[in-house]
């Protein structure tokens, strides 16, 4: 059957079994032969149906410009119409009904495709059959390319669909064995399809796979975002979750939107991949460095002042992604250099330089310190930092300065061994007090002394610790009490509280030269405390006042002291200590706390002598003994810890004069009446000497060493004989000691714990009992109050009672052998004593003499002393009492006339007759008392 025989049913049958045959050459013979049968829409609607998706595009790729160009004048070709030819009219048409031809429009197609010609829908349509059929897209690119010319809307297509997904599944990550569809793709709203886009990485450290990501995919996915389709699928985002950037203005271009995504993913990708966010910043120029394929420029889809704005918002990214980081390493900062000066390179803005050598020279920032300074701590949160209108990483001239000098003082930290994170330092540069500034300045100079490198030069130290202070070069050094009219890192704290710290930091500096002995030797061993003497006290523009130098040292010097762990002077801390004082000592002569620190240390070494440890089992440190709210009582423990220490009673009370001399707070056994005026250093050295020599005392007592006590006590505590009243500072009413009678009295009452081997003789327990009472005689003189003497006087008659026993055991023994002699010497040959027993028998008769004697030759001025009867002991306890507690009647009786006429013209002659009724009253209960203890009646009163 001829084709001009074909009724029209046959030729869209035969069109259709062309298509499905692979035969589309024929499609435009058809159409020139019956035009009014073939638009271009049913033709290509039947080749969009019948055509095999795998049909390579090449094929019919002619077939289709032809159609579209068709001038009517059909080709001189037959084709074969044997496949329609045995069909009857009626089941063509038949047929014909049956057809159905695909729509060229996909559903839910975007708005601009809809519009567009049939051409334009056709390759849409076709193009996602055979990805969704054959998952080739190469195929989809050969049937696209020749027609990205035809309109906009398949070139807009091609670069933001198609050309990201052949370079994600056939070229950047061809060997990921899932692949994205076209259909997948095109679901996507911009934050969706910028996350997964960026975030298919290679596994392998490649860190140009962001750059490339951004050029090659996310550039060409953003080329699309004016497609309508895009925009619905971005609205329905943005309702469902926060807008990109809260409380910023929506741009005009959805373009413009996608790339805030982008920053946004840079900012949040910094914090987990640092390395890969700096190399893209390094090798990517913003949003205007894609890469379309060479099927448009990236410049004509922008005007100047969107692509202005766009690369605005990718600096500000980059300002954002330096602020964002915790890390405070090295590499970290260079990589948030490298950013910055990118930054700042691609919008024509200044940095500071970052790498400063041993000798570079500090630069003098100056910024718009208003508006950075009016930023508030929210500023630097995360969700704020791409704010558009954040003062701080918005790219201006006044932002780019300020971060680029905090890097700068990074690095000085970095360098000074003190590490603190980019927004910590902001933070504490523009929202901190003066306190929280000088907390962290106090830590970074102790950062500074722990990570002290050999050889340092501590006058670049300081002179950095001071620019971190305003960021100035130059500072006048008469201005020390000035504010600084510049915002540096610690811009709160005054100039003299930083000198001061720097000063601290040199005084900290650790030295290793031992056995230094001179001031000189160690100004030479330790250069930073000579830096310290030329620039703080022979200076004649010296930056601090004397007396803030005397402080700082004295602090230097106690932190150093406290945290020695060994008191010795030659080591450790005490040591340090020790240099310093003697570095500065002779430019403050006069100083009393540098004399202070002196007995301090003094005390401090000669305690390292001694074994001492603390409560629970915790080892004695220097520190403890200014912390001690009664650093006496370490000597008692010096005394329980180490044996025979008792003997070394000299060295023990210059500890304790040390003690006191150093200011550190001792007290006596009782607490002072507040009414009481506080001690002089001589009643406090003197109250220490009693306390040392009483514990003494008593260590010698618990070691069973009564003549050491004894000793003692005759040497150190006795009263001279000729004083009147004895010791007058042990009896001052206003000062009363309750220490040295205790000691005295405590050794008259001892027995020994453990009995003696071998035992005594009766002679030396007779001596024994005899210096025991001696002893209590002395404590009746030495008790400053009466309350005692009962105690006193029963302790005295005890021991006196066993005396007369022991003498008396000693007479019957005489007797004995007195008795045995006569009766030996009177019985015929017998033999007598012999001469040695009859000299000793005559020694102990001129003793027995001498003592009667001397009893009676006994003056009376000497009745306050230590009294051998008891009733004489009674006695003298109560005229020595008398005398102490009552020093007016003395007066009273030599105005007087000594015990002449009783009334006298003076005028207090009353006055004087009532005190001495009040001590006829406490003497005469005084006697009653010793008569008590005595077992005597109470004499009647007449």
């Amino acid at each position: 059957m001829a084709l001009e025989e074909l009724s029209d049913a046959h030729a869209i049958l035969l069109a259709t079994h062309a298509c499905a045959t692979g035969n589309v050459a024929d499609l435009p013979i058809l159409q020139a032969q019956f035009p009014h049968c073939f638009p271009l829409e049913r033709l290509l609607r039947i080749i969009l149906t019948y055509l095999p998706e795998s049909t390579e595009p090449s094929q019919y790729i002619s077939v289709l410009q032809e159609l579209v160009n068709s001038s009517g004048h059909p080709p001189d070709r037959q084709i074969d119409t044997t496949a329609v030819q045995d069909l009857t009219e009626s089941v063509a048409r038949k047929r014909v009904r049956k057809l159905n031809l695909r729509p060229l429009l996909r559903p839910d197609e975007e708005d601009e495709v809809a519009s567009a010609d049939a051409l334009t829908q056709f390759l849409i349509h076709r193009a996602h059959l055979i990805d969704s059929e054959t998952a080739l897209q190469p195929l989809v690119l050969e049937l696209i390319a020749p027609f990205y010319e035809h309109s906009p809307i398949i070139r807009t297509w091609l670069i933001s669909s198609l050309l990201p997904l052949l370079r994600l599944n056939y070229e950047y990550y061809a060997h990921r064995d899932e692949t994205i569809s076209l259909e997948i793709l095109e679901s996507m709203d911009d934050q969706t399809a910028v996350n997964i886009l960026l975030s298919l990485m290679s596994s392998e450290e490649n860190n140009m796979d962001l750059v490339n990501n951004l050029r090659g995919l996310v550039g060409p996915w953003l080329y699309g975002g004016n497609r309508s389709k895009r925009r619905r699928l971005n609205e329905a985002a943005q309702q469902s979750s926060v807008s990109f950037i809260e409380g910023s203005e929506k741009p005009q271009a959805s373009e413009l939107a996608g790339w805030e995504h982008v920053n946004e993913w840079l900012l949040s990708r910094s914090l987990v991949d640092r390395t890969s966010v700096v190399s893209a910043f390094n090798n990517w120029d913003g949003p205007s460095d894609v890469d379309l394929g060479g099927y448009d420029n990236a410049d004509t889809q922008l005007s100047e002042e969107q692509r202005n704005s766009l690369q605005v918002r990718y600096g500000q990214s980059g300002l954002a992604v330096v602020y964002a980081h915790a890390d405070s390493s090295m590499a970290v900062l260079e990589g948030s250099y490298q950013v910055l000066t990118r930054v700042a390179r691609l919008l024509n803005l200044d940095v500071y330089c970052l790498y400063l050598g041993s000798d570079s020279e500090l630069p003098s920032v100056r910024y718009d310190a208003e508006s950075i300074s009016s930023t508030s701590r929210a500023s630097l949160m995360q969700n704020s930092l791409l704010r558009p209108r954040n003062p701080l990483t918005n790219p201006s001239p006044s932002s780019v300065s300020f971060l680029s000098v905090l890097l700068l003082s990074l690095r000085i930290l970095i360098d000074l061994g003190h590490l603190v994170p980019c927004r910590v330092a902001a933070n504490l540069c523009l929202h901190s007090t003066e306190e929280m500034q000088l907390a962290e300045l106090k830590s970074l100079v102790d950062s500074t002394v722990k990570q002290a490198k050999p050889n340092r030069n501590w006058s670049v130290v300081r002179q950095r610790l001071l620019w971190l202070r305003d960021w100035q070069a130059e500072h006048s050094d008469n201005a020390w009490d000035e504010p600084s009219p510049y915002h540096g890192l610690f811009w709160r704290i005054p100039r003299d509280t930083v000198e001061t710290e720097v000063l601290k930091t040199l005084l900290a500096a650790q030295g290793n030269v031992a056995d230094i002995y001179s001031v000189s030797s160690i100004l030479m061993s330790f250069p930073e405390y000579q830096l310290a003497v030329d620039i703080y006290t022979e200076s004649d523009t010296a930056p601090l006042q004397p007396a803030q130098v005397e402080t700082a040292v004295q602090d230097a010097i106690f932190a150093a002291y406290d945290n020695a762990s060994n008191g010795n002077r030659t080591r450790g801390g005490i040591k340090r200590a020790y240099d310093i004082l003697q570095a500065f000592q002779p430019h403050f002569p006069e100083s009393v706390a540098f004399k202070q620190i002196r007995a301090l240390i003094a005390a401090t070494h000669a305690l390292s002598y001694y074994s001492l440890t603390l409560q629970h089992g915790v080892p004695f440190r220097p520190v403890s003994i200014r912390v001690h709210h009664d650093p006496i009582l370490l000597i008692e423990k010096v005394l329980e810890q180490n044996a025979k220490s008792y003997t070394k009673l000299d060295d023990l009370l210059s500890i304790g004069q040390n003690l006191v001399a150093a200011g550190v707070p001792t007290q006596t056994a009782n607490e002072p009446d507040p009414s009481h005026p506080k001690p002089s250093t001589e009643h406090a050295l003197l109250t220490a000497e009693r306390r040392i020599t009483s514990l003494a005392i008593a260590s010698a007592l618990s070691s069973n060493d009564f003549g050491t006590a004894y000793s003692y006590i005759l040497t150190r505590l006795t009263p001279p004989p000729t004083s009147r009243p004895p010791l007058p500072l042990l009896t001052s009413p206003t000062i009363p000691d309750d220490i040295t009678w205790r000691a005295v009295y405590n050794a008259g009452r001892y027995r020994p714990q453990t009995p003696p081997h071998p035992s005594p003789t009766l002679q030396s327990q007779i001596n024994h009992l005899s210096q025991r009472m001696e002893l209590l005689s002395l404590s009746l003189v030495l008790v400053p109050y009466p309350d005692p003497l009962p105690e006193i006087l029963g302790a005295w008659r005890r021991c006196d009672e066993e005396l007369a026993s022991l003498r008396a055991r000693e007479q019957q023994e005489e007797d004995l052998w007195d008795s045995k002699g006569d009766t030996l010497a009177s019985v015929p040959g017998g033999f007598g004593p012999t001469d040695s027993e009859r000299d000793a028998f005559e020694t102990e008769q001129q003793r027995a003499a001498r003592r009667a004697r001397a009893r009676a030759a006994m003056p009376s001025s000497h009745r306050h002393e230590a009294p051998m009867g008891l009733f004489e002991v009674a006695r003298g306890a109560a005229l020595a009492l008398h005398k102490n507690a009552f020093p007016l009647r003395g007066a009273a009786e030599e105005a007087s006339g000594g015990g002449g006429d009783e009334r006298s013209l003076s005028p207090d002659s009353d006055r004087v007759r009532k005190r001495d009724v009040v001590s006829n009253m406490v003497t005469g209960g005084l006697v009653s008392g010793i008569g008590w203890v005595l077992g005597a009646d109470p004499v009647s009163k007449k």
